[in-house]
C-alpha cells in the first residue's frame, strides 16, 4: 500500500503569499506530476479583517467584499492556469471562515489520503498558521521553504527506533515507507538518520552498551527496507545540531519526520527536536503523524 497522497491542498493565507513565488509553485507542481494527483488551492478571504473596523454601512461593506473576492478569485484563476499549462489538475476554494487554519482543517478532515502544504520563508519564519497545522491537522503537513531543488532530490528520513510503544514503531515504519515511495516516484536519493543524545556516564562499558543499543535498534528498523549502508547514518550528539549538519553536508531537499498524538483529543505533540529544527534547516519538511 502506497503512503503517497492522492490529493494536495495548498494553504495560501495572506496577501504576500498570493503573489505566488515561482519556487513554491515549481515544487508543488513537481510533486503533483510525480504522484499524478490533483491540487486544491485554499485561499483565505481577508475582507473582514480589512474592512471590519471602518464603521461602513452594510451596503458599502458588501460592495467592498465583492470587489475583494473578485480580485482574489482572479489571482487564483491565474495561478490555476499556470498549473494547467503543466498538465496538473487544479481547483480552488476561497475560505471566509475564521480562523483560516481551522476552516482549512475542517475542509480536509474527510480526506485521509492527502497532504496539507504550507509555506515558510526566511523573512516570515515559521508562521503561526504553520504551527497550527502541525498541532491540529490530522493529515501530513508539508512545510515548503525557500531552498531550491536541484534534481534528483535528496531526501532524509529521520527515525527514532528506541521504541517506547508500538505506536512509535509504526510511525518509524510509515516514515520509511513514505520516504521510499517519494524517492521512487521522484527518482530521488534517500538517506536515513537516527540521532541520539549520548548519556554522560563515567563507566565506559555502559557508554558502549548504550551505543550498541541504538545501533542494533537502528539496524533492525531499516533492515527490511534494503537501504544502502552508505545512506544510513547513526549519529551521536544533539539531534537538532547533528540533523542540521547532515542536511548541509548531504544537501538535503526534504526531511521527513514524525510526531505522535499524546492526549485524549489527539492534539499533536511537538517534540523539542521538531520544534527546534524547523526554523533552523533550509530543507523542506514533511511531518507525518499517526
Amino acid at each position: 500500500m502506497s503512503n503517497l497522497p492522492k490529493h494536495i491542498y495548498w494553504a495560501i493565507e495572506n496577501e504576500t503569499a498570493r503573489s505566488i513565488d515561482a519556487l513554491y509553485r515549481r515544487k508543488i507542481c513537481i510533486l503533483a506530476r510525480a504522484f499524478s494527483i490533483p491540487i486544491t488551492l485554499l485561499n483565505a478571504s481577508d475582507s473582514p479583517k480589512l474592512f471590519g473596523g471602518l464603521g461602513l454601512s452594510k451596503k458599502k461593506l458588501a460592495e467592498l467584499h465583492d470587489q475583494r473576492e473578485k480580485i482574489i478569485q482572479q489571482q487564483l484563476e491565474d495561478l490555476q492556469a499556470l498549473f494547467t499549462k503543466k498538465h496538473v489538475e487544479v481547483s480552488y476554494q476561497i475560505i471566509t471562515e475564521r480562523p483560516f487554519f481551522k476552516a482549512a482543517i475542517n475542509l480536509v478532515k474527510q480526506n485521509e489520503n492527502a497532504w496539507m502544504i504550507a509555506q515558510s520563508s526566511k523573512k516570515i519564519g515559521i508562521s503561526n498558521i504553520v504551527w497550527q497545522f502541525i498541532r491540529h491537522c490530522h493529515i501530513p503537513v508539508y512545510i515548503a521553504k525557500e531552498k531550491d531543488w536541484q534534481l534528483p532530490l535528496n531526501i532524509l528520513a529521520a527515525i527514532d527506533p528506541i521504541h517506547e510503544n508500538d505506536k512509535t514503531a509504526a510511525l518509524d515504519h510509515k516514515i520509511l515507507t513514505t520516504a521510499i515511495d517519494i524517492a521512487h516516484h521522484c527518482q530521488a536519493n534517500m538517506h536515513v538518520v537516527h540521532c541520539y543524545s549520548p548519556l554522560v556516564l563515567t563507566e565506559h562499558s555502559l557508554q558502549k552498551r548504550v551505543k550498541e543499543l541504538h545501533r542494533d535498534n537502528f539496524r533492525e528498523a531499516i533492515n527490511a527496507f534494503k537501504i544502502d549502508s552508505n545512506r544510513t547514518h547513526l549519529v551521536s550528539g544533539d539531534p537538532v545540531e547533528k540533523i542540521e549538519q547532515l542536511c548541509e553536508t548531504l544537501d538535503i531537499d526534504l526531511v521527513i519526520m514524525g510526531a505522535v498524538s499524546r492526549n485524549s483529543i489527539e492534539r499533536i505533540f511537538i517534540g523539542s527536536t521538531v520544534e527546534e529544527i524547523l526554523p533552523k534547516i533550509e530543507s523542506d519538511v514533511l511531518l507525518i503523524r499517526l
